[in-house]
């Protein structure tokens, strides 16, 4: 590929990756309300007085209320609060305001493939090259300001250390919150945790899927959008039902091991031979990549995958919640 075509190719691998950052707002919402479920009364209690001191809780929170929640009773009120917060980075990341820019972290929604701690794996799927170098991330107990928080993995490091301290303010500790909620709900999501990485089309990566074309879209929202088309209230019946079948005693707060399993279900599944040809075949003929259509198979076990993560991280996110809230 030539300069030019290289120089064009990532310029638009970039307008890709502003588009899909993070699961969607069903998604984010769903994790959300599967976590509230397992959180006692008391850290709920903690959790509502920490977001009405939102420096945006009006405008974000009290007057995006929908009909729906306005007119229920408080509880149905503050789980949707709680979701909203969930869903909080994107809203602000996507609002006109000059105010957003204040708060918008692009690089805290996702994190490079190559970057690994603590024995974790690459999370890049090489193809037509070998693995590219590991990048050594730094421990959690060196994630002391925010400017060291560069990715998602770090991110969470850094909100869950505002979160618990007891130096900063309420303000700060709900902002912190919501990129709580939202982060870990992103780290849960494979194409968040590494990319397609290829000799000519994708030499610096495919932007976690927003490079490969599928009709209607692109992989990365795909994913992204995996439950989008199902009933609300079932989607978290399933969910809710399944959290409960796990012991809270095997709940692992260990953020590597979550993002070892995301990588390991990139590796395994969110790219099959199907995406590596054609991309291979794409390079050899130096054609575009065209659109694929993914089976419903595929369709089907990215739906499960979806169900199952959210439901884990749920599960995670109560934990996390009520460990950070009881310092």
């Amino acid at each position: 590929m030539n300069p030019i075509s290289r120089f064009l190719a990532t310029a638009c691998l970039l307008l890709f990756c502003t588009n899909a950052w993070s699961w969607d707002t069903t998604s984010h919402r769903l994790n959300a309300y599967v976590a509230w479920d397992f959180l006692a009364e008391d850290v709920r209690d903690k959790i509502i007085k920490i977001i009405q001191a939102h420096p945006r809780y009006q405008q974000d929170f009290l007057d995006a209320m929908p009909v729906s929640a306005l007119v229920a009773n408080e509880e149905e009120q503050a789980r949707w609060l709680f979701g909203q917060a969930a869903v909080w980075p994107d809203l602000i990341r996507n609002s006109e305001i000059p105010e957003g820019r204040l708060f918008t972290r692009p690089d805290w929604h996702w994190l490079d493939g190559r970057w690994v701690r603590n024995g974790t794996p690459q999370g890049n799927v090489y193809v037509g090259l070998i693995s590219l170098g590991d990048i050594q991330g730094i421990p959690t107990s060196e994630v002391n300001s925010e400017n060291d928080a560069s990715n998602l993995m770090t991110a969470i490091d850094w909100n869950l250390k505002v979160l618990s301290s007891r130096l900063t303010t309420r303000a700060e500790k709900a902002v912190a919150l919501c990129w709580v909620v939202h982060l870990i709900g992103d780290l849960h999501q494979p194409l968040h945790t590494g990319a397609l990485i290829s000799i000519e089309r994708f030499p610096s990566g495919d932007g976690g899927g927003n490079g490969i074309p599928i009709l209607g879209g692109n992989l990365h929202n795909m994913w992204d959008q995996a439950l989008r088309n199902q009933p609300f209230d079932d989607t978290f019946s399933r969910l809710s039902a399944a959290a409960a079948q796990i012991p809270m005693t095997t709940i692992n707060l260990d953020t590597n091991l979550w993002l070892t399993e995301s990588r390991k279900i990139m590796q395994e599944t969110v790219y099959p031979d199907e995406i590596k040809a054609a991309v291979l075949r794409s390079e050899r003929r130096d054609q575009r990549l065209k659109a694929l259509s993914l089976d419903g198979d595929y369709s089907a076990q990215m739906r499960a995958i979806a169900e199952d993560r959210l439901s884990i991280a749920g599960l995670r996110l109560a934990t996390q919640l009520r460990a950070s809230l009881a310092k």
